[in-house]
């Protein structure tokens, strides 16, 4: 049970990095915004339940959290590489 709990986390925060990284390129609020958000969603409901783990308050935090970990992480490799590529141009 931990264990896949923790590949599920670890899956779900991979899975997201790409939609993070894209998501810098989008304008906040527009359509593509909301895709780069929701999108990755019913691939971790289908990735938990191919593990066998339903949503528990105690593995909810750790779900969520792995979530935006990997939105969060996708944006700030992309945002480091734009100013790296902007660095080279001066």
């Amino acid at each position: 049970m931990i264990y896949s709990a923790i590949i599920t986390c670890l899956g779900t925060l991979i899975f997201n990095i790409p939609f993070g990284y894209y998501r810098t390129y989008t304008k906040k609020f527009s359509f593509y915004w909301f895709v780069t958000i929701h999108l990755p969603v019913p691939f971790v409901i289908w990735f938990r339940s191919l593990n066998g783990i339903s949503l528990t308050w105690a593995l909810a935090p750790f779900l969520f959290g792995s979530y935006f970990l990997g939105q969060y992480i996708g944006k700030k490799i992309n945002l480091r590489r734009m100013k790296l590529k902007q660095e080279e141009e001066i």
